[in-house]
């Protein structure tokens, strides 16, 4: 059983062997694992189950994992759910390394390989949060959908491979994906070597008011969001005309509208075009194309079914999105985005937007997310831990682009040592590694080969076939957003 806290560190920690400047092209030295000597080091692991996977990149096995985990780790006897775990096999030696990847939802990544895992020729296991997708029990008691005991999850796939996997390990997340491979991290420090958090926000309440000033300050053109602005009200402005083709999605079958229904959906998806627009566009390029508040109806709402669709609301998305909203009302906190240029122009209120959460609202708990600042601005790791003494910082590296709404959020790392932010001036949510300017890519490369001993190598991307190409460099889209007048933003 895992019991939280630093104290239940990963027993036998496997340290990397580190090869100064190498990469991870050749087979020399002794030979890995055939493909059936790997299946049986994975059907031994306790309590997994593992299938062959179709689909494998080039160079790579492809398994899907399934993990018995307990529901509530501090006491088994409450019964266990399956949790899936994707796998990529590349080569279980030193020093290749193992990515450590979430999204903090589902698995989404399956047989992808993301960004960091191309870049070192790495292996990678993409873990779902517990109570998303594919590992959610029936019934659900949302009360055990905590970020502790998320961590604990993951502590116990981490440990296990780490009987096979001798390389190092580092912890890559995306977004709240970012937040969840930080927690963890906080949590049982040594499970992986390094941790590197892309677009990740904290919110310290349930509204966080420090978002909405993005919004007026100088990181945002004012030309593109005057024009942006100015689009989500005349879309208002024609309510009635604009719902209608909202109304025609419905009647051809493509989405249903209950729990939220269809006339606060269409409002809140217009009242978030602003931060959906800067979240997954916002560069010269989209400013540039934005339609013009005299186009036609189907124009605008053609433009707005590509940045904040009412769908964004509808039964199946609100259903996937569900352990989202529980998390962020329970303990992740979300931003308050209060759009005061649209006040007049906005007709629903807080009630309209109840049926987002899958349970009574729960209290916030603010206390995870302050032990985790409090964590973060430390400026050394445990100085009593041997296996940390020596090797002082956390090595964790975070990714931010400047137009991101989210950027509001970026974390604060204080006295902490060995935590480099790189901050794209003109990115958005889909910032990666490969879009940071080239004066920032140098050090940032340069910090991952000292943790890793391996050099990341951007060419890799370019062999990767084109749906993969694009998933590792940045495809992630605006999900739904939080009901106006309670969070009045995107979930991501």
């Amino acid at each position: 059983m895992a019991e939280f806290g630093p104290m239940n560190r990963a027993v036998g920690f496997i340290a990397a062997v580190l090869l100064a400047g190498g990469g991870c092209g050749d087979n020399s030295g002794p030979p890995r694992m055939t493909p059936d000597e790997l299946m049986d080091r994975l059907r031994a692991l306790r309590g997994v189950t593992v299938e062959q996977g179709a689909g494998a990149p080039e160079n790579y096995s492809y398994y899907i994992l399934h993990f018995t985990q307990p529901l509530d780790h501090r006491d088994p006897s409450r019964g266990t759910f399956q949790q899936e775990v994707s796998l990529l096999h590349r080569n279980e030696l030193a020093p290749f390394p193992l990515i450590v990847y979430t999204s903090g939802y589902w698995d989404d990544e399956h047989n992808e390989p993301v960004e960091l895992t191309t870049m070192l020729d790495a292996n990678q296991v993409s873990i779902e949060h517990r109570f998303y997708g594919d590992s959610r029990p029936d019934p659900v008691d949302w009360s055990l959908l905590t970020v502790e005991q998320e961590a604990a999850d993951e502590h116990d796939i981490i440990t296990a491979l780490h009987a096979i996997y001798a390389g190092p390990f580092v912890a890559v997340g995306e977004s709240k994906g970012g937040i969840t491979a930080l927690i963890q991290r906080s949590l049982y420090f040594t499970d992986v070597k390094a941790t590197v958090a892309y677009v990740a926000p904290m919110s310290f309440n349930a509204p966080d008011p420090r978002y909405a000033a993005h919004f007026d300050s100088g990181d945002l053109p004012a030309d593109c969001r005057a024009a942006v602005r100015s689009l989500a009200s005349e879309m208002l402005t024609r309510r009635t005309r604009m719902l209608a083709r909202a109304w025609d999605e419905v009647d051809q079958g493509a989405c249903t509208y209950t729990r939220v229904k269809i006339g606060p959906a269409l409002e809140a998806a217009i009242a978030g075009l602003e931060w959906a627009f800067w979240q997954s566009a916002g560069d010269a390029e989209a400013c540039n194309n934005l339609p013009l508040t005299t186009d036609s109806d189907e124009k605008l709402f053609e433009f707005l079914k590509r940045t904040s669709p009412a769908t964004g609301y509808d039964d199946e998305v609100l259903r996937s999105y569900a352990p989202y909203y529980y998390q962020s009302y329970a303990q992740l906190g979300y931003p308050d985005y209060t759009v005061a240029y649209l006040t007049d122009q906005l007709v629903y209120q807080d009630i309209d937007y109840l049926g987002e959460l899958p349970t009574a609202e729960p209290v916030f708990d603010p206390s995870a997310m302050d032990r985790l600042q409090e964590w973060l601005e430390n400026p050394d790791t445990d100085e009593h831990d041997p296996v940390t003494r020596e090797d002082l910082g956390k090595h964790i590296m975070f990714i931010y682009g400047r137009r991101d709404p989210w950027f509001a959020g970026r974390v604060v790392t204080g006295a902490a040592v060995d935590t480099p932010p790189y901050i794209q001036a003109t990115g958005n949510h889909e910032t990666k590694l490969a879009t940071l300017d080239p004066t920032q890519q140098i050090p940032a490369f340069a910090y991952i080969q000292r943790w890793t001993g391996v050099e990341p190598l951007l060419w890799r991307l370019d062999r990767q076939a084109p749906s993969a190409a694009t998933r590792a460099v940045g495809r992630r889209g605006p999900p739904p957003r939080l009901g106006m007048g309670r969070a009045r933003a995107a979930a991501r």
